[in-house]
Formats: C-alpha cells, structure tokens, sequence
C-alpha cells in the first residue's frame, strides 16, 4: 500500500478498493501512511453510518464528541450537513483548528466521508504543524520548549455563541457553560506514533498562554503562532467529490473547511479515533 503524495509537506492519495475489506496488516499500512503524510484522501468509498463507525473502531476506541447531537442513524456519527436552504448559515468548523483540542486528551484520527458535496466549493485545507515547528529557529523551539497553551471551547460552545450554531437548520449543536473549562496543553508536543515534535496550536481554543508574563508580548506571539502555523506553504487543499474517505491525523495537524458554497448542499459523516493526552 502506497501513499501519492499532494504536496511536499502533506497529503496524500491512497488507492483501496474497500477499506471495510482491508485485513489487519493493511489497515496498520494504512494507519501508517495516516501518521506519516498527517492526512489521507481514499476515493470512491461507501460506507453507510455503521460500516464508518466498525472501521473507525479498528483504528482505535471512539471519541468523546460534546456539544453536538450525533445523526440518528448512529450515536457515534456527527452528520455535517449544511442545507441548499442555509445560506447566510455559519460553516461547522468553519476557522482553523485541531478537533477538540481543548479536551485533557483530544481525538487522535478524525475519518470524515463525503455524502453528497457541491460541484465546486466547499474546500478543506490542512496544515502541518510538524512541518511548522521544523520551520522554527533554535532559538524559538528552546523558548518555546518552556510555554504551555490553554486551551478553551469557549468561543466556539459556550452559551454566547449558540445563535451563531443555531443558523445551521440540519445540525443541533447545544451550547452550555463546559465549554469556559480550560486545559493546559504543552506548546511543542511529541506526536506518540511518530516520535516526531509538533508546534501544537491553533487560534480557535487555544486563548492563552502559560510563561509569557508580559501581556503584550504574549498577544503578539499567538498572533505570529497562528500566522506562521497556517502559512500556505505548510498547508494542503482537498476538493471533495461523493466517495471520498479523509483521514487526518489531529496530533499533527490543522484544518479549515471554506464556507464558500452558499446556495449548494454539502452533507459528510464523521467519526473520530480516541486520543491521548499531549505531551512534550
């Protein structure tokens, strides 16, 4: 099993007849190649909301998934579903992020299954942060090295931004107060499969900072944390058509899906693989 790769830093395409037929030692090649290119694009796949579930739980135990309601279908499957009717509606996941990294210990693989996408529109980026903190000068990765990041779904779930969800017509995301709880993530982690070092950031929930005392100073360096993580030439861009099966690997990555299909219909399915705590 061999990974195409997209672009020099990230991405690849993995050619797999059906991932539900995959024995053992291929699906551990291809959860390698997930590690290695940090997310993975699988063509021409159909998996009902159970048969994503079954191959996710080969990948590792489900997830912790708060603040939306799963599909009916399956209580383990997020259905991300905008509507033809949606038009002045908020994009799900619609800014820079690494899925619910504000958890004590965030979801490892994130399996997302194009349903039924537009014929233009609806791009999702990713970006490196293994390639971003090999950018980092010596200097940087020692200061670096000494910063803790807090992390906070707080301006994404907390109770202020439930009109903002609310305009989603086909998704019911409830907003409540656990989204002010922080957690404290290391700012360089080691990726525990890999071994490899990753700047791990991202502006949506990360609100703060730990060992910058001056204020100014600490506003400054998560303006140019975020800048620098999300520069075009550590990302990749992925058109979806019906079929596709990414893979992406939250240890080591962002992404952002664009909110550039209004008027158009876009439904995916996604399931996420259990995770364990950062760590230096």
């Amino acid at each position: 099993m061999q990974g195409q790769r997209l672009t020099g830093v990230l991405g690849a395409t993995v050619v797999v007849e059906d991932v539900k037929t995959l024995t053992d030692s291929e699906l551990a090649e291809l959860r390698a190649l997930a590690c290695e290119h940090e997310v993975i694009f699988i063509p021409g796949q159909s998996l009902t909301p159970l048969e994503q579930v079954n191959f996710s739980h080969r990948l590792g135990p489900p997830a912790d998934s708060p603040f939306i309601e799963p599909s009916p279908d399956h209580p383990e499957v997020i259905k991300v579903l905008k509507e033809v009717t949606d038009v002045n509606a908020f994009n799900f996941g619609g800014a820079w992020h690494s899925d619910f990294s504000f958890q004590p210990a965030p979801p490892s693989f994130t399996l997302l299954h194009a349903i039924d996408v537009p014929s233009y529109g609806g791009d999702t980026l990713w970006s490196s942060m293994t390639a971003a903190f090999n950018a980092l000068s010596a200097d940087q990765k020692e200061q670096f090295s000494h910063i803790g990041a807090v992390h906070t779904a707080r301006d994404a779930y907390s109770p202020k931004m439930q009109a903002v969800h609310s305009t989603l017509t086909a998704m019911n995301i409830v907003c409540d107060e656990s989204a002010n709880d922080t957690e404290i993530h290391p700012l360089i982690t080691t990726h525990p499969e890999t071994g490899k070092q990753v700047l791990y950031y991202n502006r949506a929930y990360v609100r703060d900072l730990t060992g910058v005392a001056d204020e100014i100073e600490k506003l400054r360096l998560m303006e140019w944390l975020h800048l620098h993580t999300t520069d075009a030439k550590f990302t990749v861009r992925h058109k979806w058509t019906n079929g596709d099966l990414a893979i992406w690997d939250n240890r080591a990555t962002q992404h952002y899906p664009l909110n550039d299909y209004a008027g158009f219909r876009r439904e995916l399915h996604r399931t996420t693989v259990a995770g364990s705590r950062p760590m230096r």
